[in-house]
């Protein structure tokens, strides 16, 4: 084989093996985040994620880390806070939605409802409001309608009322999926798998105008797909330790995202519950 022959078919390899690096996306979360980051990285295969989710975190603090990480090469930024401001904080978590996107400049910034039982009589509606309302409102945001979705499917969250339960966290990350998907091909709406009992989510109380999830067709499973990889390596102009050793990874990465997915999480505690 001539040296540049080489060259081409290396450079094919790459392009067949590396994921595709040019989608950049940054989330900055709380708890929510750091159960989502699993299935969102599995349904968004195509995309180069930096997650930073912390149990606990605020808003304001989430303003900070967003500071500290965001650099030129993100496309696309998930502020996935809010829930731990509480449910009469409306004008503190409105603040760090106004901060996250100035901080964020012309990208995409996908943002979330929230869900929460009432916390001192008072319920999470005001809350959910404003963030359609920013949405709305707010050059380039897409709204993942976490709220909505919830309500119109059994089984999405734990008896807390706040965590998911580890099919909602598949179908949580799904939403988020497609709502970034939409910011990286320039769409007006993100699609989503629909709820785990087939109903669709609500659309009451929502603004007409706002990018958010809808349904999709199910597509080919996260099996199929490795499936599918896997026999475009094994085509490839590879050597047998490099097919071997890149068809194990895969399947290695299928497994572990099928555990995270379809393993229920253990109860978590009920925020605010002084």
């Amino acid at each position: 084989m001539s040296r540049r022959l080489a060259a081409v078919v290396a450079v094919t390899l790459l392009a067949v093996i590396a994921p595709n690096a040019s989608a950049a996306v940054l989330v900055v979360g709380d708890s929510l985040g750091v159960g989502t980051d699993g299935p969102l990285r599995a349904a968004l295969s195509e995309a180069e994620i930096q997650s930073d989710s912390l149990n606990g975190r605020s808003s304001a603090e989430g303003v900070s880390v967003l500071g500290e990480l965001l650099g030129p090469e993100h496309d696309t930024v998930v502020f996935d806070l809010g829930t731990n401001d509480g449910n009469a904080a409306v004008a503190t978590t409105a603040g760090s939605l106004a901060a996250a996107r100035r901080l964020t400049g012309n990208r995409c910034l996908v943002v979330a409802t929230l869900n929460r039982p009432p916390l001192a009589g008072i319920p999470i509606d005001a809350q959910n409001a404003m963030i359609r309302r920013f949405a709305a409102t707010t050059p380039n945001v897409a709204l993942v309608e976490w709220n909505d979705a919830a309500a119109g499917a059994a089984g999405v969250l734990q008896p807390d009322g706040v965590h998911a339960t580890g099919a909602g966290y598949a179908y949580r990350g799904a939403l988020f999926a497609d709502a970034i998907r939409s910011c990286l091909t320039g769409g007006g709406g993100g699609n989503a798998a629909p709820p785990p009992d087939g109903r669709q989510a609500s659309s009451t109380d929502r603004p007409a105008n706002a990018r958010r999830a809808a349904p999709r067709p199910s597509g080919p499973s996260l099996d199929e797909r490795a499936a599918t990889a896997l026999g475009d390596r094994l085509s490839a102009d590879g050597g047998p330790a490099d097919i071997a050793r890149h068809g194990a990874a895969l399947f290695s990465a299928a497994a572990t995202s099928l555990g995270e997915v379809l393993t229920p999480r253990g109860p978590e505690p009920v925020l605010g519950a002084e």
